[in-house]
């Protein structure tokens, strides 16, 4: 599948440490040999050196481990004496037994081998192995603990009224990220950026021998999404965490960076061959920026609990063959820019696609001297539907803002390449993929050089929007526009306590003030805009709405889902009451309209109330003398 498009990445270089996970599973019969005795058997557990689902150092209530005994002598292949019993983690570490369980008459003496977390299907008769796998998304708590395997193993245990106490060791690795800021002051900035990374192209199953204590039979190479929230320690940003299994090292193995709106790409240095179970792999990322964007870092240390050793500095690369598209994650814009030989080349959009498709999509266009070809399109995935329908083609009808899409059978598109051409591709093997960067597009609003602002963007349809409000306090020409409590009809602007800004029409008519290539929407935009979304509003509002017109009865919020992700909050107006300037706030948002044929404020411009899903006109001017209200602005691309 070919397509035209442009890109930006950059490499990091860093330190790694793993860790490993896991615990028991469930139950089985008893041989026709051995008999059952009176000795109940119960257990006890703990984990060795570390932690049981990689945030405690013991289990919690409720987790769940699979139970194996077999008589000592005898093998996992052989008939087993309790097979794949289920035990729950109770209070004082204490596991408790779906069923009672005994030990054997005689002198026999049992092998335990336990593992977590538990399997249902367990381990087949007359085998060995069990299946283990790890969530490819780790973003949530208990997808990250599921993600955990540990074993633990007792020999020739005879027959006492003492638990057995099941010690656990992990098996998998841990990868933990540091981000290092070019000086301590800049981590609190960096903090506010959020950056996102994910590890690509790890095996995320494979099959665990529980005798030979080894993974053979990996399978299902995926983007991995880590756990945990930034934070700042010492000047560093720490608290992201991947659990990935054992694996041998090879170059189709990676980290990708979604920072401050521009994709990195991390190479595992040709030192590590293998990452191995019980172990942590900590990485360490310069974050100093040069004039290229290009990162720096340094892979510090692989250690064993609790021990560390040096690893050799590692050389960052700058740019990328390949896109895993999960590694955008769209917060600085809903729209990438790809880069080749220094010319955009593509572009990355999470859109809303209407009509029937109804969902939010990932697609790409070809760009051409700077403009997106919108009638060239490709859906590389439908986030709202299971459908295997992406990359097939999209095609706008730029006149009146509709679509044609001709669906192919794909599964949702994860990578992505470029030839050298240009070309997208959605495999590689009948080309030589070229390097690329990825960037994300947003409107950089330098009109005053100390405040630098930085909009992201959302496309909707064949509109470009900004995805935030207008924060200007002067023209674009860098002249100051006076910033004022009340509006009483002097041109100028409010910023209430939450940073939000206002504009009265005077303010608007006295200077230009929106940047090159941008300008206030004309009723035509905001009337296209309401027609593609066939007239329901809740696609255009986040957050939390309440009830505008408060004198009437019988009223509620209306439903909120902001699937075209423009963001409408409801902010309010700005009045001329001294007690209360910033009126209507959690009810009510409004936005300026131009009338370009008139180069002039219209009579009407668009309201949005929390009870209505629809488009409402209200007068421009004010009802409390003859000015105009102060209303919020939301740029459209021209």
């Amino acid at each position: 599948m070919e397509a035209r498009f442009p890109h930006l990445f950059y490499s990091l270089v860093f330190s790694c440490i793993f860790i490993c996970t896991g615990c028991v599973n469930e139950i089985a019969s008893e041989t026709s040999e051995i008999q059952e005795g009176n000795i109940p058997i119960t257990f006890s557990v703990e984990i060795e050196k570390s932690t049981t689902k990689v945030t405690d150092d013991v289990f919690d209530a409720n987790d769940k481990i699979g139970l194996y005994a077999l008589i000592t002598g005898n093998t996992m292949a052989d008939e087993r004496y309790i097979d794949n019993l289920l035990l729950t983690c109770g209070k004082d570490q204490n596991l408790i037994s779906e069923r009672d369980v005994f030990y054997p008459e005689g002198d026999n003496t049992l092998d335990f081998i336990a593992y977590y977390p538990y399997n249902s299907e367990g381990v087949k008769e007359e085998q060995t192995i069990i299946p283990v796998s790890i969530h490819p998304n780790q973003e949530e708590a208990t997808d990250f603990s599921a993600s955990d395997f540990m074993t633990a193993s007792k020999q020739r245990v005879s027959g006492s009224s003492k638990p057995v106490s099941l010690e656990f060791e992990h098996r998998l690795s841990k990868l933990k990220i540091i981000l290092i800021p070019s000086n301590s002051k800049e981590a609190d900035e960096m903090l506010k950026n959020d950056p996102h990374i994910i590890a690509t192209g790890f095996y995320t199953q494979a099959n665990y021998d529980l005798e030979k204590d080894e993974f053979t039979g990996f399978k299902n190479a995926a983007d991995i999404t880590p756990t945990g929230k930034w934070e700042v320690e010492s000047g560093k940003l720490i608290g992201k965490e991947f659990i990935i299994l054992p694996q041998e090292i090879n170059d189709e193995q990676f980290f990708q960076i979604d920072w401050n709106g521009r994709i990195y790409t991390c190479p595992i240095p040709s030192s590590v061959e293998t990452l191995d179970g019980n172990k942590q792999y900590e990485i360490e990322i310069n974050t100093e920026e040069s004039e290229s964007s290009q990162l720096s870092g340094l892979l510090a240390s692989i250690s064993k609990w609790p021990a560390a050793d040096e690893l050799e500095d590692v050389d960052s690369e700058n740019g990328a063959q390949i896109l895993h598209l999960s590694a955008l994650s769209f917060e600085a814009s809903n729209v990438y820019r790809v880069h080749l030989k220094g010319k955009e080349v593509a572009e990355i959009c999470k859109e809303y696609l209407a009509d029937d498709l109804d969902s939010r999509a990932i697609t790409i266009y070809p760009v051409q001297n700077g403009v997106a070809d919108l009638e060239n399109g490709t859906i590389l995935q439908l986030l709202d539907t299971d459908e295997e329908i992406n990359g097939g083609e999209l095609q706008w009808d730029l006149s009146d803002n509709t679509f044609s899409y001709y669906e192919d059978d794909l599964p949702a598109i994860q990578v992505i390449y470029f030839d050298q051409d240009g070309n997208l591709h959605t495999d590689d093997d009948a080309i030589q993929p070229a390097e690329i960067n990825v960037v994300a597009y947003t409107l950089t609003d330098r009109r005053n050089s100390t405040d630098i602002q930085q909009y992201p963007i959302v496309k909707i349809g064949t509109q470009y929007w900004l995805r935030e409000n207008l924060r200007a306090d002067r023209y674009s020409d860098g002249e100051l526009m006076e910033e004022r409590t009340i509006a009483t009809g002097d041109a100028g602007y409010h910023i209430n306590k939450e940073g939000d800004y206002f504009y009265n029409g005077e303010a608007l008519k006295a200077g230009t003030i929106s940047p090159k290539g941008w300008g206030i929407p004309s009723a035509s935009d905001w009337e296209s805009l309401d027609k593609y979304i066939e007239g329901d509003v809740s696609m255009l509002k986040t957050g939390e709405w309440g009830i505008f017109n408060v004198n009437k009865d019988d009223l509620e919020v209306a439903a909120i889902n902001n699937k075209t992700m423009l963001s409408l909050k409801p902010v309010g107006n700005w009045s001329n009451n001294p007690d209360k300037p910033n009126i209507n706030m959690g009810t009510m948002a409004a936005f300026w309209t131009w009338d370009y044929d008139r180069n002039d404020i219209p009579e009407q411009t668009v309201f949005f109330i929390g009870e209505s899903n629809e488009v409402n006109m209200q007068p421009t001017i004010s009802g409390f003398g003859d000015f105009y209200k102060g209303l919020s602005l939301r740029l459209i691309k021209k």
